[in-house]
C-alpha cells in the first residue's frame, strides 16, 4: 500500500513537472510571437567594412543579413554565418532587374542559387538593387526565394509575411537624413510605431558603415542598436523569421 502511494505521489509530481514545462514552452511561444523586431540588412559587397563591425553587433546581441553581390560564396560569407549572421543575395553584377529580359533575370538572380548551395550556403532571401522591381519579378523570384525585399520606404509587416512574400525596407543612408537630429527623430518615430504593433517587424538597411551619401555612419547605427535593444526589440535575420 505504501509503495502504491509513493508511486502515485511520484507520478503526480512528474505530471506536474511536465505540465509546468509545457506551460512554460507555450508562454515562451506566445511571448515570442508578440515580440516586435527589426531586420537590419546591408547591401552590395563591403566585406572588410562589414566585418570590422562584427564586434559592435556582438556588443548589442544583434544579428544582421548581408545581401551580397557576388557570383559565388566568398570568405566573408562563411565568416558572417559563423558569427550568427545571414547571407542573402543581391544579383551577380548589381543590375537593375526591372530592365532585364527573362534570361538575364535567371542568370543574375536565379542561377547563382545552385552555385551557393553547392558550396554550402542556401540562399533564401533576395534584395533588389536600386529597389527596382515589378509584380511580375516578385512572382517569379518568390518561386525560388522565400522573401524578396525592396529598398525605398518604411513599413511594418507581420511575421507571417516575413516567412514568404515581398517586403519593403527603410533606407538609413545619410542622403535621406541630412542631420543627426532628423535621423534620430525618424528612428524614434519608427521604433515608437513598432512598439504599438504586437509581433510587427521593421526592415531597415544601408550599404557600408561609413560616411558618404549612401551609407550609415557608425554613430547613427549605434543609436539604432542601443535604442532598439533598450526598448526590448529583437534583431532578427531574414532566415530566422522564415524558420520560425
Amino acid at each position: 500500500m505504501r509503495r502504491k502511494k509513493m508511486l502515485f505521489i511520484g507520478g503526480a509530481v512528474l505530471l506536474a513537472a511536465v505540465c509546468a514545462v509545457l506551460g512554460g514552452i507555450k508562454l515562451y511561444r506566445v511571448a515570442e510571437a508578440n515580440r516586435c523586431g527589426i531586420c537590419l540588412s546591408f547591401d552590395d559587397y563591403n566585406a572588410e567594412n562589414w566585418e570590422d563591425y562584427f564586434p559592435l553587433f556582438e556588443k548589442y546581441g544583434v544579428k544582421v543579413t548581408f545581401f551580397v553581390t557576388a557570383s559565388e560564396p566568398t570568405d566573408f560569407c562563411y565568416h558572417a554565418i559563423e558569427a550568427g549572421h545571414d547571407i542573402g543575395f543581391h544579383t551577380v553584377d548589381h543590375v537593375d532587374m526591372s530592365k532585364l529580359d527573362e534570361d538575364e533575370v535567371y542568370q543574375q538572380a536565379i542561377a547563382p542559387i545552385e552555385t551557393f548551395r553547392e558550396k554550402g550556403i542556401e540562399l533564401t532571401s533576395f534584395a533588389y538593387p536600386y529597389g527596382a522591381y515589378s509584380e511580375e519579378l516578385n512572382q517569379r523570384l518568390l518561386s525560388y526565394y522565400k522573401v524578396v525585399r525592396g529598398a525605398r520606404q518604411y513599413q511594418t509587416v507581420g511575421k507571417a509575411q516575413m516567412r514568404h512574400g515581398f517586403v519593403e525596407s527603410y533606407p538609413l543612408h545619410s542622403i535621406n537624413h541630412p542631420s543627426d537630429e532628423e535621423f534620430r527623430e525618424s528612428i524614434d518615430a519608427i521604433l515608437d510605431e513598432l512598439s504599438r504593433n504586437k509581433g510587427a517587424i521593421a526592415n531597415i538597411y544601408s550599404h557600408a558603415i561609413a560616411g558618404g551619401d549612401w551609407n550609415v555612419t557608425e554613430e547613427r547605427l549605434e543609436y539604432i542598436l542601443k535604442r532598439a535593444t533598450e526598448m526590448g526589440f529583437k534583431f532578427y535575420t531574414y532566415r530566422e523569421l522564415q524558420e520560425n
